[in-house]
């Protein structure tokens, strides 16, 4: 079942391996914290917000919305913390700690929001209503602690890519060949995470402390 609500197969596979390889370049450099990750980020969510909206998988296209705005947030933060750390050892990763009113809330946004994005996907005939509510919750979550420059967002990514895999092999199996660069994504998605995490664990200063 491959319906393609307005791109061509060729069109959604052009646009579905240019998102995959910017955001694999955004992935090597936000383990490095460098300032231009945010500039390969936004456009590579623009494409993706595109194919998602094509192959009928809401959340996650409205996802990338919401990461293109965090992107522009992110680009903020990241100036405000430079700027807060001039004399900084340039090779330091600034995090900041996470306070428990983030974690409760990003708690109560788990609780309440896979449910609730369940059963909106299932009336609007999302493809994967259930997975697709799961990994934009986390990914929102996730995203709101990059910003943020919290440490615990890696261990959030690599469950949600986790069940991006499997949402993506669902829309493959379903006709949706395009989705496939974006399975190999999620895989360099899960290393980045675990070597994002040993790295920002071990040259990481908090500037909170």
């Amino acid at each position: 079942m491959n319906e393609h609500l307005f791109l061509t197969d060729l069109g959604a596979e052009i646009l579905s391996y240019t998102s995959s390889v910017l955001f694999v370049i955004y992935l090597v450099l936000q383990i490095f914290k460098h300032k231009a990750m945010w500039n390969v980020y936004i456009p590579s969510c623009f494409a993706a917000i595109i194919t998602f909206l094509d192959s009928a998988t809401w959340a996650f296209a409205a996802l990338n919305v919401y990461y293109v705005a965090m992107g522009i947030v992110g680009i903020k933060n990241y100036r405000n913390v430079a700027a807060s750390a001039v004399n900084e050892d340039p090779n330091r990763i600034l995090l900041n700690r996470l306070p428990r009113r983030d974690l409760f809330i990003a708690i109560g946004l788990t609780i309440v929001g896979i449910p609730a994005l369940y059963f909106l996907l299932t009336y609007l005939q999302d493809h994967t209503p259930l997975l697709d509510a799961i990994v934009t919750t986390l990914s929102i979550i996730g995203t709101w602690w990059l910003t943020k420059s919290y440490i615990q967002q890696w261990w959030l990514w690599i469950i949600a890519d986790v069940f991006a895999i499997w949402m993506n092999l669902i829309l493959v199996d379903l006709g949706y060949k395009d989705k496939l660069p974006f399975i190999i994504m999620f895989v360099f998605c899960i290393i980045s995470s675990c070597i994002g995490l040993v790295m920002w664990s071990k040259k990481g200063k908090y500037v909170n402390a």
